[in-house]
């Protein structure tokens, strides 16, 4: 099915139009949160020529407080700056770039798993067009995009390199450098390559395919048991190991699942059919063993609601195509409604991940907060126009954050920790550090080192915001940052931004976003 040249060609054509199609914004501005974040650090490397937040060789990779991993601030402004484009729809076009390599990299590492041209081109469908892949990568800037992407390449490239290709090795240690730049997940990319390199040690070491051949029925039974223990060791102790960390486990149970079948969409089903296909199979190859040993942490991990689900999406869709085969496989003379379910089945994913990417999302977000409005863009734009780029000004909100990031981030806005340090407003103090243990799960998850509670400069300006402007407290802060502006967010309550209309000139009112004078 699928195996000439020219139909490949055209699958892969139709493929890359399929993902350009469906990221195409149905929004007029760039969405998410994160994003804003990740789109002012990238404007700071265009304005300054330099990333002014490293301050030691951890600060490239986000592992020292005011700092933030690097990878995705260069590629941004690198591309911006080649192209000459704004830094908005850099991030469009930098998104729509991730969602193409997906594919690609889907296809690389299914080549460690199939064997036909079919079922890996199937894996590269699901793995690019799914929710997960979709909404992260649809003009929305995140970290966690850009590690999703290159995970499959990652263990296509360790893979290779157990195989015996010296290059490969040196390729893996390039994508684990630049994965480590990317975000800290690099460390449950390293976790996984630990559990690829113990599966194949066991198989080499102890010659365990007699065992598997001879005993299979009585392995995958026990595999069976352990899952089973998994479960339950989950529902009945899930809170007091630190899997299930707030409200009802019923609830936190469900909401995982709900996850799970919305990153993964109408592959789902298809995937519990393969994951119990893949248990109590005989004569499992060493890869196989590779997806069921690595779902036992990958299973405690989908509890995780905001790590987790990367990792879980990765493996739902590679053992969903193994479905899939199947499929193809026992109605072998069937091809034409083979086909057509196939067809069907696709289609109703990629119509689920544009539902959810260009629709549902902004139901449950309310569409102010869904995405930068356009009245946040215009105010951005006349902020460039008619305010010097060496002021200083004050933020209440995320949507002056947004502000922040639009109109390029100068005049420098007094926000978050590491735009805060990059733009000057503050001076570190290592004695305010916090070291955390090796052992400890913050150290891999949050950094090695962290700001103590109480020392954070956004922290102080939540504070400072609930003086009024007339306070000695918020004059002394004010004059300390020597600041000129407020940018107002009128749908925010802070004393000190309500006090603003009865004792500061006001320049600029959009209705909700308005501009003081200090």
């Amino acid at each position: 099915m699928y195996e000439g040249q020219s139909s490949k060609l055209i699958l892969f054509l139709l493929l890359i139009l399929t993902n350009f199609i469906v990221r195409i914004p149905s929004i007029p501005h760039e969405k998410g949160y994160d994003s804003f974040f990740i789109h002012s650090v990238a404007n700071s490397v265009t304005n300054f020529g330099i990333a002014k937040w490293w301050i030691n060789w951890m600060s490239v990779f986000g592992l020292y407080p005011y700092s933030y991993a690097s990878a995705v601030p260069f590629s941004l402004s690198g591309l911006s700056q080649l192209t000459g484009i704004s830094m908005e729809y850099t991030i469009l076009i930098f998104c729509i770039m991730l969602g193409f390599f997906s594919i690609f990299s889907a296809y690389m590492l299914a080549t460690i798993f199939f064997d036909k041209f079919i079922y890996r081109f199937i894996f590269s469908v699901v793995f690019s067009l799914s929710a997960s892949t979709v909404e992260l990568t649809t003009w929305n800037i995140t970290t966690r995009a850009q590690f999703l992407v290159f995970l499959p390449l990652f263990l296509y490239m360790l893979f290779k390199a157990i195989y015996g290709s010296k290059k490969h090795l040196f390729s893996y240690l390039v994508v684990a450098l630049f994965l480590l730049a990317t975000h800290h997940y690099v460390y449950l990319a390293l976790f996984y390559s630990a559990i690829v390199i113990f599966t194949y040690a066991i198989f080499w070491l102890i010659s365990l395919k007699p065992i598997f051949t001879e005993k299979a029925r009585n392995i995958n039974f026990y595999y069976f048991m352990v899952f089973v223990s998994c479960i339950i060791i989950m529902f009945l102790f899930g809170s007091k190991i630190g899997f299930i960390t707030a409200g009802s486990r019923y609830q936190w149970i469900i909401d995982i699942v709900l996850i799970s079948i919305r990153n993964a969409g109408f592959i789902f089903p298809i995937f519990i059919g393969a994951f119990i296909y893949l248990i109590f199979k005989k004569n499992k190859d060493i890869n196989e063993w590779f997806l069921l040993i690595s779902f036992i942490p990958t299973f405690f991990l989908s509890f995780n609601q905001t790590y987790g689900y990367i990792v879980t999406y990765l493996f739902i869709t590679i053992i969903g195509t193994f479905g899939f085969s199947n499929i193809i496989k026992i109605y072998p003379t069937n091809k034409k409604y083979i086909r057509q379910f196939l067809i069907l089945v696709l289609i109703l994913n990629v119509a689920f991940s544009s539902f959810f990417t260009h629709y549902k999302t902004g139901i449950v977000g309310g569409y102010y907060d869904w995405y930068m409005g356009e009245e946040t863009y215009v105010t951005g734009n006349w902020i460039q126009e008619y305010i010097s780029p060496d002021e200083y000004a004050i933020g209440n909100g995320f949507e002056t954050t947004r502000l922040f990031a639009s109109y390029g981030g100068l005049p420098a806005m007094y926000s978050d920790d590491v735009n805060n340090y990059i733009n000057g407003f503050l001076v570190p103090n290592e004695s305010n550090y916090r070291k955390n243990s090796v052992t400890s799960t913050d150290f891999y998850f949050d950094n090695p080192y962290v700001l103590k509670s109480g020392t954070t400069s956004s922290g102080l300006l939540n504070w400072m915001l609930q003086f009024p402007i007339t306070n000695k407290n918020a004059i002394t802060f004010v004059e300390g940052l020597n600041v000129s502006y407020f940018f107002d967010d009128n749908y925010r309550s802070e004393p000190l931004f309500q006090s603003l209309p009865a004792n500061k000139p006001l320049i600029y009112d959009s209705g909700r976003l308005s501009i003081f004078v200090y």
